[in-house]
């Protein structure tokens, strides 16, 4: 990219606009699981761009344009645990018929919140929300005119890594909290690699992949803990003992995996290095 000025980072604000756009549009049409999760990937990259920008060229108009956008994203969350409860209850109906009315449950509970769901995406994209991006991104070009991105960009994604490696030295495998701030600071720092990634010529593949894993096994770990909160109150508190056994067995076998490779958090340090060079 250039060394003096933004034009290259607004270019990047305009095509996951259009990308979120376009994902929006498909969810209007078709409030399908798939369509659901790519908005939501969509909204997470623009969210984390918008984000990016704001510490370069700090405004109050990008504030108020993320907060905007994580509304949007927020009330997908119940439908997402929804789902990923549903799909873990109808695979272990087998070995744990106890779930079944849990199961029968889920699925009504599914289908309300796809029809919640279908209402919000009809309401979330207003008009004026594009224009403030537009006068957002014209201001933090006059912003940076003079600014050296090749300096400033690596050291505002590198802010991002330390607060993730802030969080895995407060790690700690007997409280399933600090597992999932760690997994938010390191989701964060995938999702703002992700939205400069054309920008950024020495992104590796490879380590974005490690990278996904990483998360994955904490939100395996985090998927657990919902689950397991869910049907207490399902349940009323008195949640059969072979499903709690069988869950609780899961979630300390999930985290005792995880550590053994939660140090590899470190290992990505090289990325932010090269981002610097």
């Amino acid at each position: 990219m250039s060394e003096l000025g933004g034009k290259q980072l607004i270019d990047a604000l305009d095509e996951h606009w259009r990308k979120y756009r376009k994902l929006l549009k498909a969810c209007r049409q078709n409030t399908s699981e798939d369509n659901v999760h790519e908005l939501r990937v969509r909204t997470r990259r623009l969210i984390s761009l918008i984000e990016l920008l704001n510490t370069l060229a700090p405004q109050a108009a990008l504030a108020k344009i993320r907060k905007a956008l994580k509304k949007q994203l927020d009330q997908f969350d119940e439908l997402r645990d929804t789902q990923v409860m549903l799909f873990e209850a109808a695979k272990n109906m087998p070995i744990l018929p106890e779930l079944e009315p849990f199961l029968a449950f889920m699925h009504e509970r599914e289908q309300q919140l796809l029809i919640h769901s279908a209402s919000n995406i009809a309401s979330f994209y207003q008009p004026k929300l594009r224009r403030k991006v537009k006068k957002a991104g014209k201001r933090f070009e006059r912003q940076i005119a003079n600014t050296d991105l090749t300096t400033a960009l690596p050291a505002a994604i590198n802010q991002v890594y330390a607060l993730a490696i802030a969080r895995y030295q407060t790690l700690d495998p007997a409280n399933s909290a600090s597992i999932h701030q760690l997994r938010i600071a390191v989701k964060k720092w995938r999702y703002t690699l992700l939205s400069v990634q054309a920008l950024i010529c020495c992104l590796p593949e490879t380590g974005l992949k490690r990278l996904q894993e990483y998360l994955s096994q904490m939100g395996d770990i985090q998927n657990s803990v919902v689950l397991l909160q869910t049907l207490n109150v399902f349940f009323a508190d008195k949640t059969p003992f072979s499903i709690e056994q069988y869950y609780r067995k899961q979630q300390q076998d999930l985290i005792q995996a995880f550590m053994t490779h939660a140090v590899e958090i470190l290992e990505f340090r090289g990325t932010t290095e090269r981002l610097s060079q």
